[in-house]
């Protein structure tokens, strides 16, 4: 997610489809009081959606997020650091510091503590905070 201002757009309460088979009435009136754009965002999901749009969000709703649930991509420069917010806080991820690839936890601590490398990149870490940030 890129720290990018986000139009602050209402949606409507309701959406209305009529097909050869079927009339669907959905009411959104949770949706448009929901707090969480990344939550609102699944309620939401369209799987006719053909491309992919990431939540953007402003700064002030980075720092509101609680910091366990957020990784950070930290890309050399001229790149700019990359927020992903981990919706399923109780799975636990990490994210090696050299290449920025995301592992359940358990699985890189296991390639590391096996190969002392990072599965990926294959990079040695110095410590163990260069690859589980």
């Amino acid at each position: 997610v890129r720290l990018l201002e986000a139009p602050g757009s209402q949606p409507e309460a309701w959406t209305q489809s009529v097909d050869d088979h079927s009339q669907m009435l959905r009411l959104d009136e949770a949706v448009a009081n929901m707090p969480d754009p990344f939550t609102a965002r699944l309620v939401t999901f369209e799987s006719e959606v053909e491309q992919f749009e990431p939540v953007l969000v402003n700064r002030s709703t980075l720092q509101a997020m609680e910091p366990s649930t957020v990784v950070v991509c930290r890309w050399p420069p001229p790149l700019r650091y990359q927020f992903y917010r981990n919706l399923l806080p109780e799975l636990q991820i990490s994210v090696c510091t050299s290449c920025n690839k995301v592992f359940h936890t358990d699985d890189l601590e296991m390639k590391i503590l096996q190969h002392s490398y990072c599965p990926f990149c294959r990079t040695t870490p110095q410590t163990s905070a260069d690859v589980l940030a």
